[in-house]
């Protein structure tokens, strides 16, 4: 077992159950890394051993990307301390953070994924690239946004990408999250209207266009041991994130059809070897289309955000947190986690809408359901990504036809009314 734990950011311990905390902190030092703006959160404070606050910028990122110098000045004390860097372990489950936690790896020679395998998760154009050399029947048609372009002549470039792509687009950031900036594009306008927001964002983002794809969507969120993926929990999507963004419930209904299980249990785990990734989690979405066409969105070298720990604690008996956190830091206890499949249980991320919060409203549907409410009336909100929640709605049913029955429901619910 090692004898320190690095975290670099707090992002989802708070997930991590209390044992796995307490057992963590009894056996090794667990280092806490975060931004100089934060403060701990109440849930794992007492589990840390040592807490280091740095600077970081937040320039192209939705949350700071700690400064390097500053965190490698730490780690070195830190490997003196535990006297070697066979001893001690980065963890990291931050999307903005991952690659620096690889670069800090590969600078001290600590064990664990480097930045040629996490830039491929980071960089959505390296991802489709090399996706594409294994799987090119399986990618949207995408190409880097050129700004240039459209400030010289936004007709002629939009009618370029419209031959190449296809007459609906969507734009994103390359290293962005939870929707954060997608825009979707119609027409010469909607082209020039995305370009103003990215003008006029404080985040310094580069940006690619993708060919619109319709159809459901799923994401698999796996645990991985060796290369080999030995959980995933695949979920489909009552919409997609940028859905969610304009207002729809982001909700999650368990996939047990065992032929539509295996087949993408099976593309996710051809992903994941194409892209080198060993140990940790991944966060995997993608869209099958109504022939059946598996086609590839992106994948993160993370856990699941927002809803997806504690969905897969609650549905499977794993916390992927939990999991991570045991890997790290090599410990025996990892052999405990057991997933138990249950699939009775959705959950789905409320939606805050914009405005001024006019009325909070309950679903209807049969199930006994519980709302953990982020927002309450009179409150202003504005809804920019899956970072901004109204709340969380969770149901159990062990009767399949009404569990699915109310996953259906919620698609026309409207949580929270703004205005």
């Amino acid at each position: 077992m090692k004898k320190s734990i690095i975290l670099v950011s707090q992002s989802y311990l708070h997930f991590a159950s209390e044992s796995v905390l307490s057992y963590l902190k009894e056996n090794i030092d667990v280092i806490l890394i975060i931004h100089e703006s934060e403060e701990v959160h109440p849930h794992i404070k007492n589990h840390i051993t040592r807490l280091y606050k740095v600077s970081g910028s937040f320039e192209n990122s939705l949350r700071p990307v700690l400064d390097f110098d500053e965190v490698s000045h730490i780690l070195a004390a830190e490997i003196k301390r535990a006297g070697s860097v066979n001893d001690l372990a980065i963890f990291c489950q931050q999307e903005d953070n991952v690659l620096l936690a690889a670069e800090l790896r590969a600078k001290f020679n600590i064990a664990g994924d480097r930045p040629e395998i996490i830039c491929q998760f980071r960089d959505k154009i390296e991802m489709k690239k090399a996706v594409n050399a294994i799987f090119p029947q399986a990618l949207p048609k995408f190409e880097r946004l050129d700004i240039e372009s459209i400030k010289n002549d936004a007709v002629t470039y939009y009618h370029e990408l419209v031959a190449k792509l296809g007459s609906k687009l969507i734009i994103k950031p390359t290293s962005g999250a939870g929707s954060f900036n997608v825009k979707i594009v119609d027409s010469v306008d909607d082209l020039c209207t995305a370009v103003d927001m990215i003008n006029h964002d404080e985040h310094v983002f580069d940006y690619e266009v993708d060919e619109f794809i319709s159809g459901k969507m799923y994401q698999c969120d796996s645990f991985i041991r060796n290369g080999k993926v030995v959980f995933s929990g695949i979920l489909e999507l009552g919409c997609t994130n940028f859905d969610f963004v304009l207002g729809k419930p982001l909700s999650v209904y368990p996939v047990s059809s065992h032929e539509l299980y295996n087949k993408l249990f099976a593309f996710n785990q051809n992903i994941i070897t194409t892209l080198g990734f060993s140990d940790g989690s991944t966060h995997h979405e993608l869209f099958v289309k109504d022939s059946g066409e598996i086609i590839f969105l992106e994948i993160a070298a993370r856990v699941p955000g927002g809803i997806g720990v504690p969905y897969h604690t609650k549905n499977s008996n794993i916390n992927l947190i939990d999991a991570n956190l045991l890997l790290s830091a090599d410990s025996p206890a990892l052999a405990d986690i057991k997933p138990e499949v249950k699939n009775n249980v959705v959950s789905a991320l409320l939606p805050v809408g914009h405005g001024k919060v006019l009325s909070l409203n309950q679903p209807d549907i049969e199930s006994v359901y519980h709302i953990d409410w982020h927002i309450t009336v009179g409150q202003d909100v504005d809804s920019r990504s899956l970072i901004d929640t109204a709340g969380i709605l969770t149901f159990v049913n062990d009767d399949s036809v009404v569990l699915r029955r109310d996953f259906e429901k919620l698609q026309a619910w409207i949580p929270a009314v703004c205005g």
